[in-house]
């Protein structure tokens, strides 16, 4: 709970960046804004706000890293307290180009982002870096995700509808909230037919 713009949906979707592949990923949604309105691109450039170009009289984006080229890097540890047991996600973001670049990492204890990432600047140390402090690393998300069910037993799905729940800000009718969200969708009429 908080006021507007004080950072809950950019809390969820830190959240959804280390759990949901960024190709079905729902950034923003919850607050209302449009699918393209932010995107990891955005994120690593730290956008803020929007302000008018003196010289066009166009809108813009305002940016805290506008060329972006700082790593931005989430983190967060994961705790089984009646297993007794944690393991840290962390990712690693930077641009090349007008792409984003992409370092997945988890370790079976409890780590933390300043005291794992301090004094990084280039993406291509990264990697051997994390390796080096325990961590395993990869750059493809499907290996990333795999370690994350092997740990906590959640499949795939469970994923693809947090991604899809966590952009709900009302629910009018539950019987039609489940049908879009919660269950596959089948033929049944042509069965019916």
């Amino acid at each position: 709970v908080g006021c507007n713009g004080s950072g809950k949906s950019t809390l969820v979707d830190a959240i959804l960046t280390l759990l949901v592949p960024s190709s079905i990923r729902n950034y923003n949604v919850a607050a209302g804004a449009k699918k393209t309105e932010r995107n990891e691109k955005s994120y690593i450039r730290g956008a803020y706000g929007r302000g008018n170009n003196d010289d066009t009289q166009t809108a813009i984006i305002k940016y805290l890293r506008p060329q972006g080229n700082h790593l931005t890097a989430l983190l967060a540890v994961f705790r089984d307290e009646q297993a007794d047991r944690a393991f840290t996600l962390c990712q690693v973001l930077s641009l090349a180009g007008d792409a984003s670049d992409q370092v997945y990492a988890i370790a079976d204890d409890v780590r933390g982002l300043k005291q794992d990432l301090a004094g990084l600047h280039n993406s291509d140390q990264i990697r051997g870096h994390l390796q080096r402090l325990g961590y395993h690393t990869t750059k493809s998300f499907s290996e990333y995700s795999g370690w994350i069910s092997k740990r906590t037993g959640m499949r795939s799905k469970a994923m693809d509808m947090f991604n899809q729940t966590v952009a709900v800000k009302d629910i009018q009718s539950l019987n039609d909230f489940i049908r879009k969200h919660m269950l596959e969708g089948q033929g049944w009429r042509e069965k019916v037919q």
